[in-house]
């Protein structure tokens, strides 16, 4: 059986992959339970617009651009999504999301504590009071519960580093997400500074 190559997303360039493979862990707390999803870059396009078909409505979107020469993140959410809309947005804009080094991005539901989240490595985080739904997703796209899975961040170090780049898909960059997104009702929550994985 050939050897699966995982593909990171374009604007992550790390040298050696080091075994890194598509599966997840999950924890359980008090709250409910947190699944940490290592997806090919890819497939992430098609799992996120899945997901936002498992999402309680109303749901939201949220951007986090970086602020060029500074540790720090402009937030913008669109708000009050119904899930057209958010797989509207998965589908027009899903694939930049995913391919840019740089930028964060989710999507979670207003009134239930129900949340996905891509960090910059594209690490996918989802939060759930629901196991089953996340469950069988993640059983869709044939992941595997691995507990102590390796994350990007998990390998990185002097001699295999990580670097970050921007990349625009169809000449748009994230930086046009702003303005792409006025007439979805896209609005500036402020800045916050950006944590290091």
């Amino acid at each position: 059986m050939a050897e699966h190559i995982f593909y990171a997303a374009q604007g992550v360039r790390i040298p050696d992959l080091m075994d890194v493979h598509s599966a997840y862990e999950m924890e359980k707390n008090e709250n409910g339970w947190l699944f940490t999803v290592v997806l090919d870059a890819p497939r992430i396009p098609a799992f996120l617009n899945d997901y936002c078909a498992i999402l309680p409505q109303p749901g939201y979107f949220t951007l986090e651009l970086p602020i060029e020469g500074e540790e720090a993140y402009d937030i913008y959410y669109v708000d009050g999504c119904t899930t057209p809309v958010l797989q509207a947005i998965v589908d027009c804009y899903g694939d930049l999301l995913v391919a840019d080094g740089y930028v964060r991005f989710g999507f979670a539901a207003h009134e239930k504590p129900e949340q996905l989240y891509v960090s910059d490595l594209k690490t996918i985080q989802i939060y759930t009071a629901n196991e089953k739904p996340v469950a069988d997703l993640l059983q869709k796209y044939d992941l595997i519960a691995e507990p102590c899975c390796k994350k990007l961040w998990d390998i990185l170090s002097d001699k295999n580093p990580c670097e970050l780049i921007h990349v625009e898909v169809e000449e748009q960059s994230i930086f046009d997400l702003p303005a792409l997104l006025a007439d979805a009702g896209i609005y500036s929550a402020g800045r916050r500074p950006g944590e290091k994985e």
